[in-house]
């Protein structure tokens, strides 16, 4: 992992409502466990507008964060943005990229990041996955879907192999993030930048509540961990 050493990497936790910081607070055992297995908690910043989530990171084994008082709906919107900028300002360093790894996105290879950090590319502004959907069905236990998954499955047994972007993980030009926030919109002006995307082989997941994380089969590997790691919270 000698390539990614000088390149952040964000992770952001939102907890601005209940829902969001105890959804984050779960996902963040499972962006542990991961990093764990990347052994990248140096570069490895926990991003949130809730201390109490940053100072759960700590107690995970996170070993830096980044606090953002978020002042408006659109500072919560746009954390990753906000930042980037706080993070430069905080190092007296703007690096050249960061990565943002999705919080919602718990099954994330190995190879994920690797093939994002090969496949950057200083003529593009954002390097990011797409998957291909197929009959998802089999992703889940006892093919229990939530409703959101419903309206997947259906959509993807009428496309059979549709590519799309997953938003899994980013890499993103710093000098881009900074553009995007002096816009109205910058997630509009963020989508007219020049993007590359590579595959992402893993499995596709979109998490929206705690019950989400345990409904699917390939949560199974990650089980045995989890066991300790909450065994690990229960002295927090």
């Amino acid at each position: 992992m000698n390539m990614v050493s000088n390149i952040p990497i964000f992770i952001t936790a939102r907890g601005h409502n209940t829902n969001e910081y105890n959804k984050n607070k779960e996902a963040l055992k499972f962006s542990y466990i991961y990093i764990s297995e990347l052994n990248l908690f140096n570069q490895t910043y926990i991003i949130s507008d809730n201390k109490d989530l940053l100072d759960f990171a700590i107690k995970l084994g996170f070993k830096k964060t980044i606090h953002y008082a978020c002042k408006s709906e659109r500072d919560i919107e746009y954390l990753e943005y906000l930042a980037t900028y706080t993070y430069g300002k905080e190092n007296n360093y703007y690096p050249d990229w960061i990565i943002l790894l999705n919080i919602n996105q718990i099954f994330k290879t190995t190879k994920l990041l690797v093939d994002c950090i090969n496949n950057i590319d200083g003529k593009f502004d954002i390097i990011t996955s797409y998957t291909t959907i197929s009959d998802r069905s089999h992703f889940f236990v006892d093919n229990v879907l939530n409703n959101r998954s419903n309206e997947l499955h259906k959509l993807s047994s009428v496309h059979k192999r549709e590519k799309m972007g997953d938003a899994a993980i980013y890499a993103i030009r710093s000098e881009f993030a900074f553009e995007c926030m002096k816009y109205d919109d910058p997630a509009e002006h963020f989508w007219q930048g020049k993007i590359k995307y590579f595959e992402n082989t893993g499995v596709y997941t979109d998490i929206y509540t705690i019950n989400d994380m345990y409904k699917f089969k390939y949560v199974t590997p990650v089980l045995d961990k989890m066991k300790e790691l909450n065994k690990k919270c229960e002295h927090f």
